[in-house]
């Protein structure tokens, strides 16, 4: 398999440098090729590198040399933005070069020779095969390396992530480090849900509830990659103060005629079959893809309450369960057609469908000071959620080479809905006075939800020299949402379900963004900068037709960036960058809509949410070894007006969710990611260690938190033999204290098996998920009334496997934009 280590230039500052002289002690100590780089050591390797047929430069991949004789490593490059590059600091002697780049087949150099007499070996031009090629009855392919760590953004591929298979796109994501996903499926990166996600570069439609839905009816095997930016420049949309996880799906055609599918099915119930078909023919390239996915989740849940005003029942414990049944199905099409060589227009269009039904079941028993039963009930719930996406895309492409100037155009439609039928039903099995609240009619809620949006982007980059280019573009967006929610209670005298006028509740909400971003980035030598500006005008409109009242805003928001890079080598970046990102409140965090999950436990939004603003500092500091890479990030996150989920319990015995704005946040702490390669061992590892301090002396009970949280995690891979591998994947986050209350700690692991077959294009998995049942979600509430525990399994516990076949030859669809390029990084180059 050909790994790719791909390092994007970086930034420095002093107190990166410190770390890094920490770093350098322990690198040579391990690096035995270091003696290759002896005392004035002047030997130098040049050449460009270009694809086979077209003679683009090629900007991406690594090149390596190593000693002929031991083939210790002795020195690497990166390629230039012209495909040119440069390993220097050899001394005399014989070497091998390496050339990996994703998308091409490997190339090797074996006869080169450094002496006093020609220090510098002049290659030229070599170019890279985008086709497989078989070398004595093998077949030797580009593979995208699991993980590729750079100072913009983190890219993981899920080829090889055999711990989620079979599974969905939460799987995927719960194996993606600093990310996490909770029990509801709402994601969060670095403890944070204020989070933008994309689908193939382009920001979801659906927020919370609605897109954790979707993301666990999306099959893991449609996910090729997941991107992860913490602090992206000017260039992107500023939502998501915690930054950007962007989720790419399978969308590459190949060579000719195409293809693959994959199949799988567990022991809790699941089934899912997706395919891909592609076929690039001339100026043409299509590819289409589909899938269908199933799946049974068994839920369980216990809670325990202490009233501490409330003096009757002074305790309550319950314990329920229940089963979640996701159904989706899906599909992707994709089109180019290349008028010229730089000239492109594409279509685009995703379609996606699902229902989604979920019953729950809670026991509850009241009970006195002296721990007596004095009262019984229960509460039942049935949800069948159904969802129905669509997105269609068309777009024009001007690209070309590192000097050549770039434009993009894109329209964009998307478009989701859904309905939502909630039964509620409750059972008084011992009477006392705290029963009466949940001895409720049998209810019926009905929602119907619309999610229409338009986007129409333009971007135009011009590079006035090797190291100098200007990037500027517009975006105008406009997001519409309709909800209408009703209810309606039995009445056993007539056995029929009657409307209840003064639940009913709509709501129209309408949003307008215009913005306008430009970029410059300069290189001198070793350093880099970029400095960059975003400005946009916003305006929100509310509309509560039942309650005739309206909600609007109009605001201007400029989003400064920065970034400074220094490159001590091709191979040892540091960078500090500097951002401003926004989340503006959705609808259903403003609309005042009570939502019940039973009569003990309601959700209800708070119109009056202002939107954040998140200030990042953001050091990083990275190293490529011959055995792997290190990447170290500390940050500082300041937040003002940061919206918040709080908890607490009404005078009634109620349970309420809801959103608030505190007056701040501060969040200082650091990430380290470890790749680690030996032999048939990979080890991806690492970790999240951050202080989080709030001040919500705004609100009642002042719920202010101060905390030290921390996570960590590994993924390790074995290479049985060439054909065979098996993984394990564990994830712990410690217990966090949060406003109004504090979350459990979170525990997951996974294992897995894959054998490949027909001659690496195909693979059989096995994945046993949660062996140890660990893996389950919880809250503690403390708000002067009552204490609060509650804690819920989710079923991840299950045995999958997954049977996969590809045919044809690779060649990628013409990236966008935004995939090419999507956080506007620094121009590379060197002198």
């Amino acid at each position: 398999m050909l790994r790719v280590m791909h390092v994007s230039r970086c930034t420095s500052a002093l107190c990166a440098l410190l770390i890094f002289a920490g770093a350098r002690s322990l690198s040579s100590q391990s690096s035995v090729g270091a003696a290759a780089r002896a005392p004035g050591a002047a030997g130098e390797i040049r050449g460009r590198l270009v694809e086979q047929g077209s003679d683009r430069a090629i900007t991406g991949g690594s090149v390596t040399a190593r000693r002929a004789g031991d083939t210790v490593f002795a020195s690497g490059a990166l390629p230039r933005p012209d495909g040119s590059f440069r390993v220097d600091g050899l001394a005399p002697g014989r070497y091998t070069l390496r050339i990996r780049a994703l998308g091409y087949a490997p190339l090797m150099r074996s006869d080169i020779t450094i002496s006093l007499d020609q220090p510098v070996v002049e290659l030229g031009v070599l170019s890279l095969a985008t086709v497989a090629t078989k070398l004595e009855g093998q077949v030797v392919t580009a593979e995208r390396d699991e993980v590729q760590l750079a100072p913009d953004r983190n890219s993981y591929s899920t080829k090889n992530m055999t711990t989620a298979s079979g599974g969905t796109a939460v799987d995927v994501l719960r194996n993606v480090p600093s990310v996490e996903v909770d029990g509801s499926n709402k994601v969060s990166l670095r403890g944070n849900e204020n989070v933008v996600v994309q689908i193939n570069g382009r920001t979801s439609p659906l927020r919370g509830e609605q897109l954790g839905t979707f993301l666990a009816q999306l099959p893991s095997s449609t996910v090729s990659r997941v991107e992860v930016s913490t602090n992206p420049s000017a260039k992107n949309d500023p939502e998501g103060t915690a930054g950007i996880i962007n989720i790419v799906l399978n969308q590459e055609a190949e060579l000719g005629l195409s293809g693959g599918v994959s199949a799988g099915t567990g022991t809790t119930g699941m089934a899912n079959l997706s395919g891909n078909l592609g076929r690039q023919k001339g100026k043409l390239t299509l590819f289409l893809s589909g899938s269908l996915f199933r799946d049974t989740r068994v839920i369980s849940a216990s809670s325990s309450r202490t009233n501490l005003v409330t003096p009757v029942p002074v305790f309550v414990e319950s314990t329920g369960g229940g089963s979640a049944q996701p159904r989706s199905g899906g599909l992707t099409f994709r089109s180019e057609y290349k008028f010229t060589e730089r000239d492109a227009v594409g279509f685009d269009a995703v379609t996606n469908g699902g229902r989604y039904a979920n019953t729950m079941s809670s026991y509850y028993t009241n009970l006195d000071g002296a721990r007596d039963v004095i009262g019984l009930f229960d509460q039942f719930s049935e949800r069948i959620f159904r969802n129905v996406s669509q997105d269609y895309t068309a777009a024009f492409r001007r690209t070309g080479g590192p000097l050549a100037t770039t434009f993009s155009s894109e329209l964009r439609y998307s478009r989701f809905g859904n309905t939502d039928d909630s039964e509620l039903f409750g059972v008084v099995r011992q009477a006392d006075p705290s029963t009466e609240t949940a001895a409720v009619p049998r209810e019926h809620d009905h929602t119907i939800g619309r999610f229409p949006s338009w986007n129409l982007q333009m971007d135009y980059t011009k590079p006035f020299s090797e190291r100098t280019k200007l990037e500027t573009g517009f975006k105008g967006t406009t997001r519409n949402t309709g909800n209408d929610f009703s209810a309606a209670l039995f009445d056993s005298s007539s056995a029929s379900y009657l409307p209840d006028p003064a639940r009913a509740v709509s709501f129209d909400y309408r949003e307008r963004i215009g913005a306008v971003y430009g970029v410059l980035s300069q290189r001198v030598s070793k350093v880099q900068a970029q400095a960059g500006l975003r400005l946009e005008q916003a305006t929100t409109h509310l509309d509560l037709p039942t309650t005739s009242k309206r909600y609007d805003n109009s605001y201007a928001s400029a989003f400064p960036s920065g970034i400074l890079t220094y490159d001590f080598t091709q191979m040892r970046q540091a960078k500090l960058s500097y951002s401003r990102r926004v989340s503006r409140p959705n609808p259903y965090q403003l609309t005042p809509v009570t939502y019940r999950e039973n009569s003990r436990n309601v959700f209800r939004g708070n119109p009056e949410l202002r939107p954040e603003y998140t200030d990042g500092l953001e050091l990083g500091l990275q190293e490529a070894r011959s055995w792997g890479s290190i990447q170290l990030n500390p940050y500082l996150r300041k937040t003002a007006h940061a919206v918040r989920y709080i908890q607490t319990v009404d005078t009634s015995g109620v349970t309420v969710s809801t959103f608030a704005n505190v007056a701040s946040t501060l969040t200082t702490g650091a990430d380290l990611n470890v790749t680690y390669r030996r032999g048939p061992l990979t080890l991806l590892t690492g970790g999240s260690l951050y202080h989080y301090t709030s001040d919500a002396s705004n609100l009642s009970g002042n719920p202010s938190a101060d905390a030290v949280n921390w996570s960590s995690r590994a993924n390790v891979t074995w290479k049985l033999s060439p054909l065979t591998d098996a993984q394990l994947f564990a994830n712990y986050r410690a217990p966090q204290a949060t406003e109004g209350g504090s979350q459990m700690a979170f525990v997951f692991m996974s294992v897995a098996l894959r054998q490949k077959l027909w001659s690496d294009q195909g693979s059989v998995s096995l994945r046993l998920a949660d062996p140890f049942n660990l893996m389950k979600f919880g809250f503690r509430t403390a708000d002067g009334r009552v204490i609060e525990s509650t804690e819920r399994r989710f079923g991840q516990r299950g045995l999958f496997v997954t049977v996969s076949r590809n045919f044809g030859q690779q060649l990628k669809l013409r990236p966008r934009q935004q995939e090419a390029d999507p956080q506007a990084a620094p121009v590379p180059g060197g002198p």
